[in-house]
């Protein structure tokens, strides 16, 4: 699956609705759940919820800890960032689908065919691609891996427009001496093999390729 200018247009939305204050918190506390049985059954319930919309649905099918880490890309502070990895970050996750919806054209927000085109491994963890072609439009990949369910890896399917935009927040944190900060960086370490990954994608131009790797250079720097 080849990844396009526009997937990576569509990537820096993404990276700002991680943190878009134009999307509306729910009333109340989301609660966690459960992943989907299948990936293919994960995107297809991404597509349900998105087009409801119910984004508390579509938040439980990002992987955990992901849409808080994003949000590194758009500036949120590193308070509230830990706050989110503390205490669970599916309002957090909501807000990105939420902005998704509003800024992803037809991707995702009409009739969709899910398609799996291949599983691969990647420092232990399978990941699953898989084509999401709209009706009218360029298929484009999601990749899906199992955690407590089939879940939509986010760094993975979007690093692409992730990355140049978290590496100075990430050098940032190295030399920030703060609780928040440590817990932060911990949690990073989690996404080294979703950009590895992505960056490993047939078609991935060899720029994209060089920044996501760049990225994991500084995640995994040491000192």
């Amino acid at each position: 699956m080849r990844l396009k200018a526009d997937s990576l247009a569509l990537a820096l939305a993404l990276a700002a609705a991680a943190c878009s204050g134009d999307a509306t918190p729910p009333a109340e506390s989301i609660v966690a759940g459960p992943g989907a049985d299948t990936p293919i059954e994960a995107v297809d319930g991404l597509v349900r919820a998105i087009n409801e919309p119910d984004f508390v649905a579509a938040s439980r099918l990002a992987v955990p800890d992901q849409a808080a880490l994003a949000s590194l890309a758009e500036g949120a502070t590193f308070g509230a960032v830990a706050e989110a990895l503390r205490q669970g970050d599916e309002e957090v996750a909501a807000n990105f689908w939420s902005g998704f919806a509003q800024g992803a054209a037809s991707f995702l927000t009409e009739d969709v065919v899910v398609t799996e085109d291949e599983t691969f491994t990647q420092d232990d963890l399978q990941f699953h691609q898989l084509a999401v072609t709209p009706a009218a439009g360029e298929s484009r990949s999601l990749l899906v891996r199992n955690a407590d369910g089939y879940r939509v890896d986010l760094f993975a399917s979007f690093g692409a427009g992730l990355s140049d935009k978290m590496i100075a927040p990430v050098e940032r944190l190295l030399v920030t001496q703060t609780d928040d900060a440590r817990l932060i960086l911990a949690r990073l370490q989690s996404i080294v093999p979703s950009l590895l990954a992505a960056a490993r994608l047939p078609g991935t131009p060899g720029d994209v390729s060089q920044r996501l790797l760049a990225l994991v250079e500084v995640i995994t720097r040491v000192g």
